[in-house]
């Protein structure tokens, strides 16, 4: 007891202190504010006994002025506070001074002597003045732009949400949830939360905090992720690592099946069921390859589970055969045992990955082979159009099949479904909508019931009903939309879409070009159009167009407002409340039509079922593409030049000097690698800083002349103010840096050249061509590219470093340096090191690489002149290669650049390529130069389609083929013409570099095979490598036909694919085992004695290497399926060619 008391008296003593303390503040606060506002204020109300001073006032915050605070806010806040304690007019008045700092006391300090009478006349003058100063007003449809991000957990997105959400001023519950449902990515989250059907926000949040701690638990605990959970699990709960067959009848099973994605095909129904006939799962992905061809890609793989064999009431049907029972009874893409097979071997190998329908995919489909594409004919669910200029008036204007795969233009952009905007909504300006949202308006009889509504004889008292009889050619149950056709511009437009929901009349851009219309001046429109989610898109402005409703002669003709959009979306036209109203249209949905009164009684436009399901499964999948494509897009970031293709963080190594680290490999590494760097950072210097340079003994660069060579003065050139500035800029940093000198006389004299780079800033080089032309070219050469890109694949680990100003840490032979001589506004000068631009300049500094690192390159590092790249298998390993690697820089004065260099990376760009573990891959700003590019509208345009296309080559199967028609086109003499084959061509090509593959490394002494394919003007080859049971692509060679090699026999066409394969890669030919996978009799051919000329010196060149020729076997990747068809394809067609 005595303990507890003790405890309390400190207590008691703390809280008197504290409370005297605050009644002595707030008497000087009422001090101080009498004296400071007794010259403003004068009131007639008096004070009471007592004063002030004796009330306990709460701590009350300041207002500074500006737009750090609401004004309104702060006097409410004040008026609360004060009311409390019961304050007088007079107090309050007294104690609001206090309360104002920074501006806003310097304006109450000007206020005439006794303005204020009142509090509300202080704060009338307050808010007068401060007023406007208000916090912007957060609209609930903002929340539609909170989207999760990749790097943010589902519990930091929610946390993010609910602290914006919870500021809007017009909260609404439904809007919210949808908003938030919007923005989650995980897929698993959504779809419980979904489920669970929450009624309020708060609700959401608790189930989603449930979600999310199960989520996380499950993370802990080592299961499977969530993401794929939803996936693979199937919808019976079981705590089995399988899935346990369901419970009921087969068939039962089979009608429960889903396919994931939601697409359904049809389940093949046996005659008698059976143990072959239960389903497994109740979910099935969705695979680019029948059942058959699946089979014979697992078939020799260990993780294939053998079946039970069939019992004897199964083997019904003789006549079908399955290969994975090995008996007979049904086929093998029957075999539901082979479906639950290849299901499990999806969910738990990486066998079948590549054989997956993607999602977010353009088309909804998966290419079946990285190379039979090129043969495969046109989806048959693309836009198909019609050409209007041969197109008569009665042709209708329509979309003919289910568009799959979106337009290229506007991707991304959202799909309006519910729209609301146009002049439905009272008018284009703010003012307007503001009036017509008036509720006075409601009340007042408008101008169309005064004069129209009860005229006699008027339209609107036509009687409209819909009866049993209307529902003729109508299938039920539906629940389909109502797409009509009308006559729109004189001319028949299907897929017109009638939405009671949309305030708007919508017309796509793709219908107005039909219309021949796309040249048609449109009317600006400043009000964007807003979906049911928020989402907005910014018309292209309006355009009025008569709209014929109905047949005569029960029809009506109404001048529209359409709103001209240009996004993607399955219908042509979407026909909002304005245009109904107009003509007094009543829609149906039962009947699937609408009705109106015309002056003959009542005309009836009815909906096509088969077009409106056809619209709806198109728009769908247009839907989720585009969302799921989308965001993914719109965070794929492209790397720059030397940046790596992953996130990055920075990190300081000192002051002032940061570098990058990759954050794809583990934190372990991380750490070690940073620890490497700070140990070793006297090797990086800022741009800017001094460098001591290589040293003279590793490098110095000397200009030899041809003997015959005469100095040049080049002329003074003129530069416009601003270019003269960037010169003038660049030469005073090049002198501080220690870079060049001034010079006087001397014998050669160049002028600087300003050219833009990329990121909107300039370059200043130097015009040495009269000097380069006097130089002989140095021999030294250069590493094969396409060897350093295959060393450097295959390492878990990578550092890509860059030079400090590369080339001038070489310096020039002093009697050279005057021979750089340059001329400027301000003077003349020469360089000290080697400059950029110089003609041996690469050369030289690839021999100093060379000499400087002849023990780590080819093992640890890779170097093309100032292109480096250290690599390593391991963590531990990498901060040794790196030790090494700075060791030698060190001792040379060698410096790196800390912004353009990059430690510890999976994946790089090195040399143009993207290069990690799992191999090369293309740059993606290759394939998104290319998919960009518009049609070539002449040669120079062609050719530079051809240019971008053949630093491809080696991704592109076949590309010589595939590029025929724009070779055709670029012919001497031959006028300029893009034809159709062109188009397709381009189209292919474009689809097939939306997903190149990714290029493997082959290992030393490992026994590569090719693949060749001809056809009439083209050969082509595969050249692939077997690495567990799958055949991965090496290098892609093709080559068109010339004069006579057209009319070459197949046979030796086959050859010569061969020979040129063998040139093209003679580095693999000479360094491993080729294997020519052909039925082609080669082996024959090349033996006989009285084969042509040509054969036998290929024969002879075949010699050089180990070169075997076999039969074809089964194939174990999709990117061979081309070759063998061809292969195939020659062989029934000319036998016996073939066999001699």
């Amino acid at each position: 007891m005595d303990e507890n008391r003790s405890a309390i008296q400190p207590r008691r003593l703390d809280l008197e202190f504290t409370t005297d303390k605050l009644n002595k503040e707030k008497q000087c606060v009422l001090h101080e504010a009498r004296s400071e506002s007794q010259t403003q204020i004068e009131l007639s109300t008096p004070q009471a006994p007592g004063g002030a001073a004796q009330t306990h006032y709460p701590h009350l915050d300041r207002y500074p002025g500006g737009e750090a605070k609401d004004a309104q806010a702060f006097v409410n806040s004040f008026r609360a506070m004060m009311a409390i304690t019961h304050a007088s007019d007079r107090v309050m008045c007294l104690v609001f001074p206090t309360r104002l700092t920074e501006s806003a006391w310097e304006w109450y300090s000007r206020l005439p002597r006794g303005s204020i009478h009142s509090f509300d006349d202080l704060t009338d003058k307050f808010l007068g003045r401060f007023g406007g100063l208000r916090a912007p007003t957060i609209k609930c449809t903002s929340l539609m732009t909170l989207k999760q991000e990749p790097y943010e957990s589902s519990r930091a997105y929610l946390a993010r949400f609910s602290e914006e959400a919870y500021k809007v001023s017009d909260f609404d519950e439904k809007l919210v949830l949808a908003a938030v449902l919007q923005g989650i990515r995980s897929k698993n989250l959504r779809y419980e939360l979904i489920k669970k059907d929450c009624g309020s926000f708060r609700e959401f949040r608790e189930c989603a905090q449930q979600v999310i701690q199960a989520e996380e638990d499950a993370e802990r605990m080592g299961w499977q992720d969530v993401t794929e959970r939803r996936i693979t699990t199937p919808t019976r709960r079981s705590c089995s690592p399988l899935p346990q067959p369901r419970n009921g009848s087969p068939s039962r099973r089979r009608r429960n099946a889903k396919v994931i994605k939601g697409a359904t095909y049809k389940l093949h129904n046996y005659r008698k069921t059976g143990e072959a006939n239960a389903l497994l799962y109740s979910t099935y992905h969705i695979c680019t390859e029948p059942r058959e061809r699946l089979f014979n890609v697992i078939k020799d793989s260990k993780e294939l589970q053998q079946p039970e064999p069939l019992v004897e009431a199964e083997k019904f049907d003789k006549s079908a055969y399955c290969d994975y029972h090995r008996s007979s009874g049904h086929r093998t893409r029957d075999c539901l045992k082979l479906k639950d097979e290849i299901e499990r071997l999806i969910r738990h190998t990486h066998l079948l990955e590549k054989y997956i329908e993607k999602e977010g995919a353009k088309d909804n489909r998966t290419r079946e082979s990285f190379n039979n594409q090129w043969q495969r004919k046109p989806y048959n669910n693309q836009w198909k159009r019609n050409d209007n200029r041969n197109n008569p008036n009665n042709i209708p204007i329509q979309r003919q099949n289910i568009p799959n795969k979106p337009r290229e233009k506007n991707k991304g952009s959202p799909v309006v479904m519910f729209i609301a905007g146009g002049d439905a909504s009272g008018g284009d300006k703010p003012h307007q909508r503001a009036s017509y949202a008036d509720p006075r308006r409601l009340s007042q009889p408008s101008r169309y019931e005064i004069f129209h509504l009860h005229a006699e004889g008027s339209l609107t008292n036509t009687r409209i009903s819909f009866g049993p009889d209307d529902c003729v050619g109508v299938r039920y149950p539906h629940d389909d939309a109502i797409v009509l056709m009308l006559r729109i511009h004189g001319r028949r437009v299907k897929r017109i879409l009638v939405d009671t929901g949309s305030s708007a009349d919508v017309l796509y851009f793709d219908a107005l070009r039909q219309l021949n219309l796309a040249s048609y001046p449109l009317t600006p429109m400043d009000t964007p159009l807003v979906g049911f989610a928020g989402d907005t898109v910014i018309p292209l402005g309006t355009i009025n167009l008569e709209v014929e409703f109905g047949e005569p002669p029960n029809s009506v003709v109404s001048r529209v407002k359409f709103i001209v959009v240009n996004a993607p979306s399955a219908y042509n036209v979407i026909l909002g409340r304005k245009s109904l109203n107009d003509v007094g249209a009543i829609a149906s949905t039962k009947h699937l039509m609408i009705k109106f009164p015309t002056r003959l009684g009542v005309g009836v436009v009815k909906g096509d079922q088969q077009k409106a399901r056809e619209c709806y499964q198109a728009a769908v999948i247009d839907q989720v593409t585009q969302i799921e494509k989308g965001n993914v897009e719109k965070k794929v970031r492209v790397p720059s030049s030397g940046a790596p293709g992953e996130d990055v963080e920075e990190v300081e190594l000192s002051e002032g000097i940061t570098t990058k680290l990759g954050t794809a490999l583990g934190a372990k590494d991380r750490e070690l690698v940073k620890d490497c760097l700070k140990r070793n950072q006297e090797i990086f210097v800022a741009e800017g800083g001094q460098m001591p340079g290589i040293k003279r003994e590793i490098a110095e660069h000397k200009i030899k002349l041809f003997p015959h060579a005469r100095p040049v003065h080049q002329k003074k050139r003129k530069f416009g103010p601003e270019r003269r500035t960037i010169i003038e800029e660049e030469v005073q940093r090049l002198l501080t840096a220690g870079f060049i000198r001034e010079v006087k006389c001397p014998a050669w004299l160049a002028n600087p050249v300003v050219v833009p780079k990329p990121n909107n800033k300039w370059r200043v080089c130097i015009d040495f061509t009269d000097l380069n032309k006097a130089c002989p070219k140095d021999p030294f050469p250069l590493p094969n590219i396409d060897a350093l890109v295959d060393s450097t694949a295959g390492f878990s680990h990578l550092s890509i470093v860059d030079a400090n100003a590369g080339y001038h840490q070489i310096k020039m032979s002093i009697e050279d340096e005057e021979k750089t001589s340059f001329l400027t506004e301000k003077g003349i000068y020469c360089y000290k090191v080697m400059s950029f631009g110089l003609k041996n300049a690469g050369a030289e500094y690839q021999r100093m690489v060379n000499k400087l690192f002849q023990g780590e390159i080819g093992k640890i590092m890779e170097a093309y002149v100032d292109d480096m790249v250290i690599k390593s298998c391991s963590g531990e390993e990498h901060v040794q290669h790196l030790e090494r690697v700075f060791a030698k820089m060190k001792e040379v004065g060698m410096r790196l650049n800390p912004k353009k260099s990059f430690f510890c990376l999976g994946s790089g760009k090195f040399l143009g390529f993207i290069v990690s573990e799992r191999g090369i891959e293309v740059h993606p700003s290759k394939c998104q130069a290319i998919a960009n590019m518009e049609p070539p509208k002449t040669v120079k345009e062609v050719q530079d389609l051809t240019g971008r296309i053949a630093a491809l080559n080696r991704f592109i199967s076949k590309s010589a083929e595939v590029c025929q028609p724009f070779f055709q086109t670029i012919r001497k003499n031959k006028k300029f013409q893009w034809t159709v084959e062109c188009q397709d061509a381009f189209e292919k090509i474009k689809e097939y570099l939306a997903t190149p593959p990714t290029i493997s490394r082959p290992v030393k002494g490992e026994t590569l095979y090719l693949y060749v394919a001809t056809s009439e003007t083209a050969v082509s080859a595969a050249l692939v490598r077997i690495e567990e049971n799958q055949q991965k692509p090496v290098y892609f060679v093709s080559r068109i036909l010339r004069d006579a090699e057209i009319r070459y026999p197949p046979v030796e066409k086959v050859v010569f694919a061969v020979m040129i394969a063998s040139r093209k890669l003679k580095p693999y030919f000479q360094a491993h085992p080729i294997k020519v996978l052909t039925d082609m009799p080669l082996r024959k051919a090349l033996g006989q004695l009285d084969v042509a000329g040509r054969m036998l010196k290929w024969a002879v060149e075949f010699s050089e290497y180990d070169v075997s020729f076999e039969p074809m076997t089964a194939y174990k990747g999709q990117i061979l399926a081309d070759f063998i068809v061809e292969c195939t394809a020659r062989q029934i067609e000319n036998p016996k060619e073939e066999l001699e």
